[in-house]
């Protein structure tokens, strides 16, 4: 099972108290209006959430490639100078011993 790495808040939109701890209700009259809008807002919520992880993992993924690039560098770095090392062996001028 996956650990989960990032989660979006809010989870449930549309879960809004319309009554307070003693049972009364909280609103008096326009409870679709206020669930609705409470719904709303939870979605815009859950949007910028969404917006806030997609920036980091993109973060995440630029400083990964930035070492990808520099890794890459330092190996076309090396494989040049073997390259030059090999081009410059003579073969010919090797003693082999008997």
């Amino acid at each position: 099972m996956p650990f989960v790495v990032r989660t979006v808040e809010p989870r449930n939109l549309g879960r809004t108290r319309l009554h307070d701890d003693a049972g009364r209700p909280i609103l008096r009259d326009g409870e679709l209006e206020a669930v609705s809008n409470a719904t709303l807002a939870n979605a815009l919520r859950q949007l910028a959430s969404v917006a806030r992880i997609a920036e980091e993992i993109f973060q995440e993924l630029n400083s990964q490639l930035t070492e990808v690039s520099e890794r890459s560098s330092r190996l076309k770095t090396r494989i040049g100078s073997v390259q030059e090392k090999v081009s410059q062996y003579d073969p010919k001028t090797v003693t082999v011993r008997k």
